[in-house]
């Protein structure tokens, strides 16, 4: 058997935590305040990688499927005791951790397979849902911070489909291409402009993975050349939050 804790996938949760401390960065809010809510998304992102993985079979993970309903279940149960406080302070967090399990799991029943929308609901779930309990947007700025966000996580999502042959990878090499391009090519000129207007430097480091996403994809690129690119992105996603952690810490 595999690692026990590959199943959980923790080096994923970075997707579900970073929205979480962009919000915390952005507005200037401290760590500890939202502690919990933070760890029940990062339980919530636990129950929709397990439940990913008990529908799809994908992984030879060395798991039955009701060991991974156990999993997902108790997970979630442990997220809903972490947002109560959250929902108790602002009923409307309950409404927004609601929108994104429902998002969830009609991405796992209906829409994995299909090619931009996966995505595009996956992400909004990951990203706009958690900064939503952090912090509501209320200036342009810190829209403009969310949509970049949420336009990043897009291009991430398209890449990893297409490095795992999943939906978007079915339009085939050149089309996929195409996409990786468009979007790379929107979160720079999103980063630009929100760089303009704050004039933060910690902006910059996120130009590194449309510049890189381009340069990979300079020509059409199969699965079967993929290398390690895949575990690249999740390194550098990491990174990217324990940097922000340490930001919002000092």
């Amino acid at each position: 058997m595999q690692n026990r804790w590959n199943v959980v996938r923790l080096d994923y949760l970075f997707s579900v935590v970073l929205p979480c401390i962009i919000a915390l960065y952005v507005n200037h809010l401290p760590l500890l305040g939202s502690i919990r809510t933070i760890l029940g998304w990062a339980l919530l992102g636990i129950t929709g990688n397990v439940i990913n993985d008990a529908i799809d079979r994908d992984r030879d993970l060395g798991w039955q499927r009701k060991e991974l309903v156990a999993i997902a279940v108790g997970s979630l149960a442990l997220a809903g005791l972490c947002f109560i406080p959250a929902i108790v302070a602002d009923p409307l967090n309950g409404a927004w951790i609601a929108i994104a399990i429902v998002l969830i799991i009609v991405y796992n029943f209906g829409m994995k397979k299909v090619p931009v929308a996966s995505a595009l609901v996956q992400v909004f779930a990951e990203i706009v849902m958690p900064y939503f309990t952090i912090h509501l947007p209320t200036t342009a700025v810190e829209w403009l911070w969310l949509v970049t966000l949420y336009a990043y996580g897009i291009l991430s999502q398209f890449m990893h489909e297409a490095l795992d042959s999943e939906a978007v990878a079915s339009y085939g090499p050149k089309k996929v291409r195409f996409i990786v391009f468009l979007f790379s090519l929107i979160v720079l000129v999103l980063g630009v402009v929100l760089f303009v207007l704050t004039v933060d430097i910690n902006i910059l480091p996120f130009a590194f993975v449309p510049f890189a996403a381009m340069y990979i994809y300079r020509t059409p690129r199969s699965k079967d050349a993929a290398g390690n690119i895949k575990d690249v992105g999740i390194i550098l996603g990491n990174l990217f939050l324990v940097y922000f952690i340490v930001l919002v810490v000092a």
